[in-house]
């Protein structure tokens, strides 16, 4: 399946230009001049509600200074047919702005994730995700299959095509305790982390218990990163979320993910105390 997101595409396009026309010290109406267009067209391109046309595109970034050649690619990339969206099958149990993510994700070469609280999706069992899916109040009991199911076709892109998704995962012990679904589904899950700690595009590591205060404790977020696009993060809310591009508030969570990753157990030590988990129970 592709994972080619129209909506998404858009939006990455549109955080590009906002952001070479920052780091190019232009306004707004410095570019609305250079291609003879208003403002507030500038502005909607930069959100991704205005589609922008290649030519469009590579008169900004020409504008801006950009590298040439990250240009061509990102005009390329931009000069594609629309492809819709790969989560249209579960369109009718997703949330407005969770469909942006589910974008990103897809069109992602990689991803950071910090998961305080719970398993993150990408690595849930079935039976996991059924019982986070229960208690979320804003799944519908007669969507709560698909939700699971919509989660377990995420899952895929960790194996699938010749270009999987690369996750770091940072959790924290105290999830890895917490009994969702009971001890049986959290044994299970456990021992699923220990498999899945296994490929060769997925790196899991632990925080311990005894470690105090630190910046991820602010709550769970998503570091993407793409291959021809700036890096973004998503932080989820109760009921919305929040996406963000500018890059110095990027920077700023790429600089907590470095610190998340110092005071974790490496790799081959959260391995070993998530296997402990299993035994113990």
């Amino acid at each position: 399946m592709s994972r080619r997101d129209t909506v998404a595409l858009k939006w990455l396009l549109g955080a590009t230009l906002r952001n070479h026309r920052k780091a190019a010290r232009k306004t707004l109406g410095h570019a609305a001049a250079h291609l003879g267009v208003s403002e507030s067209k500038i502005s909607n391109m930069e959100s991704g509600r205005y589609g922008q046309s290649p030519e469009e595109i590579a008169a900004l970034l020409a504008l801006y200074g950009a590298e040439p050649g990250r240009s061509a690619r990102i005009v390329a990339l931009a000069q594609q047919e629309e492809t819709g969206s790969w989560w249209a099958p579960w369109s009718g149990v997703l949330p407005d702005w969770l469909r942006l993510f589910a974008g990103l994700e897809g069109m992602a070469a990689s991803a950071f994730v910090y998961s305080p609280l719970f398993v993150h999706a990408l690595l849930q069992t079935e039976e996991y995700a059924t019982a986070v899916a229960a208690s979320a109040r804003r799944v519908r009991p007669v969507d709560m299959d698909r939700m699971v199911a919509f989660r377990m076709e995420r899952q895929r892109r960790l194996v699938e095509g010749a270009s999987p998704l690369e996750l770091h995962f940072v959790i924290e012990e105290t999830a890895l305790l917490r009994p969702i679904g009971g001890e049986e589904v959290l044994r299970r899950q456990a021992e699923h982390l220990v498999k899945a700690a296994r490929l060769p595009g997925v790196d899991i590591q632990v925080i311990e218990a005894g470690v105090g205060m630190h910046p991820g404790l602010t709550g769970e977020f998503t570091l993407f990163g793409f291959e021809e696009f700036d890096d973004a993060v998503y932080v989820e809310l109760q009921e919305d979320a929040v996406y963000l591009n500018d890059s110095a508030k990027v920077r700023a969570y790429s600089m907590t993910a470095k610190t998340l990753r110092d005071i974790a157990l490496d790799r081959h030590e959260s391995a070993s105390l998530i296997a402990s988990l299993v035994r113990a129970r």
